[in-house]
């Protein structure tokens, strides 16, 4: 009989990319009965081998959230719980003191909780909600039974934290399936520039349209276009964005909604060189950003802001550039290396394609998360 594991989201849609392409659909080939549980949208249908459940958590307290959650897991009788974010803990926790004593809840951290809430305000507000949110942090973290982190620069805390829980790090490498090689176009007339993701201000996507119109003035032999490909979650944001577009005279800027995981490929196929001149704030610093490892996989030369988790998890820097988000002149100037030098366009796209081929993609990295499960499952 399969063991059962279900994977809860209070945060993501089931689609997620972490949740549903690389969780989901390796533990379901590896021969685990998977259940997505998600409040972020109403569904209720299996993809294949793997039961997708969710609801809408508009307008509801947490209170009710975590009942329907703790509900939902009772009809499915887990063995195995995947908690994406600290609260989703909790149904979990009264699940298994009431339903099933044996069974095993699993933390993933992704994020940087308390920050990624208690930096929202400001003043006061911000010490006071970061300090209650740390301390429920630590207590919830702690009814788990095992620990799964996206990347080391966040272990740190969770060992001071939970020092005795096992632990292990699964990263944020893409599924190479999906990805497939298309080095750069550029013929000496047109150059593409790309971002692509969550589309906000802080992670540069007004830096990138400046650059791409001084990079044209600068540069009147070439047409210069802008694909922003993923959608903004403030309106307010996309508004400005909207309304700045036809300022760009000189720059054709095609904004593409968010596409499916396994399509990205696709889209980025026409694409010289990727952007993500996100703000070097504490999150930032301190995160390592998942779009490189997928820009990387495309074969697409990026050019990042410089933040510490991209220096250590890349031994060097030869498949693109890291910069200061704040210098638009140095950011011109290694885009204009790639435009007077096409050999080194071509030669980071096959290095960074290499990187991934050989260990930093999903296929090798999900092997240490079936070992771990399975292991978890035959604990005492």
């Amino acid at each position: 009989m399969k063991t059962r594991i279900a994977i809860v989201t209070s945060g993501h849609p089931p689609f997620d990319e972490r949740i549903y392409w690389k969780f989901a659909r390796s533990l379901s080939s590896n021969n685990f009965s998977v259940k997505i549980i998600s409040s972020k949208q109403e569904i209720n249908k299996n993809d294949e081998t793997i039961s997708i459940n969710g609801f809408s958590d508009k307008g509801l307290s947490k209170r009710d959230k975590i009942k329907k959650f703790f509900n939902i897991l009772g009809t499915f009788s887990p063995e195995i719980i995947i908690c994406c974010e600290p609260l989703t803990i909790l149904p979990a926790y009264f699940f298994k003191v009431s339903k099933r004593k044996k069974c095993k809840i699993i933390s993933d951290i992704t994020e940087w909780y308390p920050e990624n809430v208690a930096f929202k305000y400001s003043g006061i507000k911000k010490y006071l909600v970061y300090f209650i949110l740390f301390l429920l942090n630590i207590f919830l973290t702690n009814l788990a039974d095992a620990l799964i982190i996206g990347e080391i620069k966040k272990r740190n805390r969770y060992d001071f934290m939970s020092p005795f829980k096992k632990k292990i790090i699964i990263g944020y490498y893409p599924v190479l399936e999906y990805f497939n090689y298309s080095p750069p176009k550029f013929d000496g007339k047109i150059l593409t520039l790309c971002y692509a993701g969550l589309v906000n201000f802080d992670r540069g996507v007004l830096q990138l349209l400046d650059v791409a119109n001084s990079l044209a003035n600068q540069n009147t032999w070439i047409k210069v276009r802008v694909k922003i490909l993923g959608n903004f979650p403030n309106y307010k944001e996309e508004k400005i964005f909207d309304e700045l577009i036809p300022k760009y005279k000189n720059v054709t800027i095609e904004k593409l909604e968010r596409t499916d995981y396994n399509n990205i490929s696709h889209v980025l196929d026409d694409a010289d060189i990727c952007f993500d001149l996100r703000v070097r704030n504490f999150i930032y610093n301190n995160s390592l950003p998942i779009k490189i490892f997928e820009y990387m996989a495309c074969g697409k030369p990026f050019i990042f802001s410089d933040v510490e988790p991209i220096r250590k998890n890349l031994d060097e820097i030869n498949c693109g550039f890291v910069v200061d988000p704040n210098n638009k002149q140095d950011i011109i100037s290694k885009v204009e290396q790639y435009l007077s030098n096409k050999e080194l366009l071509i030669e980071h796209s096959k290095k960074g394609r290499a990187i991934i081929e050989n260990g930093k993609n999903w296929e090798e990295e999900s092997k240490k998360l079936i070992l771990f499960l399975t292991q978890l499952c035959y604990a005492k």
